[in-house]
């Protein structure tokens, strides 16, 4: 995902932007002609031999497979071509983490995507599915749908069953809304041996859901249920339940559609019961939630991407307790709610991952979960601020001097988690952010919330420089001032700095906030 970073050249961003699917087409031409079960196949293979294959020129396939190389999918040594981990993990029929239907289902959408001018002035979706197609051609693209929808899922599955688990009676009663293959609520009946499922969905997905059902271990498919329904019809004939899944359901619809289906799932859930919503919120990769939005625009007829917070109004307006968005490594995220609070505290959360949308919030661009004993230290970065700055000696950044450098290292070595805040100027506003951040975390459990900061003091606007401070429980030391090297540190999370050439460049501050 391209994303605009100021410090970079707007030309080459704009033009990145712009040649952004030259990348995307070389991934659907490689996988559309094999290349990688090729390579699979006989592990390696010469540019003359590839080309033979696949009926390519060969200096045409040496070109490309020149690229696919700078792409990670290939590689080349001896001169002989072979799949790269990531290509033999994902991109060969079969392997362990199979995203090719994934892949040919983005491929598909392109279509679609070219009648965005349409639905721009239309306000309504302009592209739909044959009205002549036939009754196969329909079931056929159902399949390749919820192929491509279970090869996204496996991995967030993995993340999503710990979370959900300690929460779960041995012999709970799961209710899959929306269930499409039934991979969700199948993947908690593998986990809990006494646990059953009814899997729900339209009418025109339950031959598929019962098709994939019968392959499933016998044990397994006798504790599954299929129920139709329509779940914009309201009320559902179904019973109560432990766990209520909604993935990938809340975005499918408009708000008053949505907001119904969140209200009926309330309805059946049993006492002491979970729901789990699972989907892209706009708080978590917001470029990728809002291309996503953009996706429901064009290929359905109200769906849309909503914020967790929109979600967590409507579970809460409901009597229920909702967790913040629990981010998944992916671009979705979890919310989990339930009438009892007790059940929501079983639940194994990343408590520090479930700060990073509120404090975004507090105006940071980003809240990065960070190591902290990947916190670079380096004494050379504290010489930087007492003979480098104009502010050095100054009342403003007295509090530096509180903790040696060894103090410093010790006391950030002391914790087990981080976060890396983001941010921009005004430096007293993003001060002020930062102390808004450690407040929350500390009203949220993590009692001994510390946080380094970036610049001289600038907290009070009116501040006297030689009257003693007045509001000395505000101040915190500069990460730079305490000997922290920020450049190479932020280098750790991924980010980058610069040094700026020009006066009026935008400026990056970086925040540490401490969990503990």
């Amino acid at each position: 995902m391209i994303h605009y970073d100021p410090h970079e050249d707007a030309s080459q961003y704009l033009e990145d932007l712009a040649t952004a699917y030259w990348a995307s087409e070389a991934l659907f031409t490689a996988l559309g002609a094999g290349l990688f079960d090729l390579l699979e196949d006989i592990r390696s293979a010469t540019t003359a031999a590839i080309a033979t294959r696949l009926s390519w020129a060969p200096d045409f396939a040496e070109r490309f497979l020149a690229l696919l190389r700078e792409l990670g999918l290939v590689d080349h040594y001896g001169g002989r071509w072979f799949n790269t981990a990531l290509a033999s993990h994902y991109l060969v029929t079969g392997s362990s983490h199979e995203q090719c239907a994934n892949i040919r289902w983005r491929e598909a959408l392109k279509a679609e995507w070219a009648a965005l001018p349409a639905v721009l002035a239309a306000g309504t979706r302009t592209r739909f599915p044959g009205e002549a197609a036939s009754d196969a051609a329909m079931e056929a693209r159902r399949r390749d749908y919820l192929s491509a929808m279970d090869a996204v899922l496996t991995g967030k599955l993995e993340e999503i069953l710990p979370m959900a688990l300690p929460a779960l009676p041995k012999n709970a009663r799961i209710l899959d809304v929306g269930a499409g293959s039934g991979a969700f609520g199948c993947a908690f009946l593998e986990a809990l041996p006494e646990a059953r499922a009814t899997l729900m969905d339209i009418r025109q997905m339950l031959p598929i859901m019962a098709a994939v059902n019968a392959k499933r271990p016998q044990a397994l498919n006798r504790r599954v249920t299929l129920r139709t329904q329509n779940i914009l019809k309201t009320p559902w004939d179904a019973g109560h339940y432990d766990l209520i899944i909604l993935s990938n359901i809340v975005h499918a619809t408009g708000k008053a559609e949505s907001a119904a289906v969140l209200a009926e799932a309330v309805r059946h859930l049993a006492p002491g019961g979970l729901i789990l919503i699972h989907d892209f919120f706009t708080e978590h990769r917001p470029l990728k939630s809002r291309l996503s939005d953009i996706n429901m625009m064009v290929n359905t007829y109200n769906g849309r991407a909503y914020s967790a917070a929109w979600v967590k109004e409507g579970l809460e307006a409901t009597g229920l307790t909702a967790t913040a968005p629990a981010p998944l490594a992916t671009d979705t995220a979890v919310v989990f709610a339930a009438a009892n609070p007790a059940t929501l505290s079983r639940l194994a959360l990343d408590r520090a991952a479930q700060l990073i949308t509120p404090i975004k919030a507090c105006g940071f661009l980003d809240a990065i979960p960070f190591d902290p004993k990947a916190v670079v230290f380096a004494e050379f970065a504290r010489h930087k601020c007492a003979f480098g700055c104009s502010s050095a000696g100054t009342k403003t950044c007295a509090v530096n001097d509180a903790m040696s450098f060894e103090d410093a290292q010790r006391l950030v070595r002391s914790y087990q988690k981080a976060l890396l805040l983001r941010a921009e100027p005004p430096t007293g506003d993003f001060q002020r952010n930062c102390l808004a951040a450690e407040a929350l975390a500390f009203k949220d459990g993590f009692y001994k919330a510390f946080v380094f900061w970036a610049g001289p003091c600038s907290i009070c606007p009116d501040c006297d420089p030689v009257a003693p401070c007045a509001n000395a429980g505000h101040r915190r030391p500069s990460m730079e001032g305490s000997g922290i090297d920020v450049y190479a540190t932020v280098a750790r999370a991924g980010e980058t700095l610069h040094t700026l050439d020009h006066k009026g460049e935008v400026v990056k501050y970086y925040a540490l906030l401490l969990l503990e």
